[in-house]
């Protein structure tokens, strides 16, 4: 049978939000991903941490809380990078510019500051942003047969 046209549309746009989904959740991950350091640093030059009791003269300084990227988030985040790759010259004239535009707008940044980044005014960048997922959700619809399973 042949699928309506607000089926085709409803499809379309859940895989579209699934996609801006996955790339903002995989850039709220990067953000608990360790930056790099400089493993040939003797160790006598690094600083100690420690904590001291209550009982010890002096503060007592709370441990530093750290979070962590849930598997999840990092599952997502190497999809994210898979997807950011697919832009290729198929897809976009300039793909490198595309690519931040993606991953730029993941990372919520406003219409105004990605215009001015990019030098030029903020709705042909959000036309571009949109033209291209378009373009990129058609793509990843042919080349997967169940995005289901990928996605979930």
């Amino acid at each position: 049978m042949r699928k309506s046209i607000e089926r085709i549309i409803e499809e379309k746009l859940k895989l579209e939000e699934l996609v801006v989904e996955i790339l903002s959740d995989a850039a709220y991950a990067e953000r608990f991903i360790s930056k790099p350091n400089n493993n040939r640093c003797p160790s006598m030059y690094k600083l100690l941490d420690f904590i001291r009791e209550r009982k010890d003269i002096g503060f007592y300084d709370r441990p530093k809380l750290i979070l962590r990227a849930t598997p999840r988030q990092m599952t997502r985040y190497g999809l994210a990078i898979d997807i950011l790759l697919m832009i290729e010259k198929d897809i976009s004239d300039d793909p490198n510019l595309d690519r931040k535009l993606m991953w730029l707008r993941a990372n919520r940044f406003k219409w105004t500051k990605l215009g001015r980044f990019f030098g030029f005014h903020r709705t042909t960048i959000k036309r571009r942003y949109e033209t291209l997922l378009d373009k990129l959700c058609i793509k990843l619809k042919n080349n997967f047969d169940n995005l289901d399973k990928i996605f979930n």
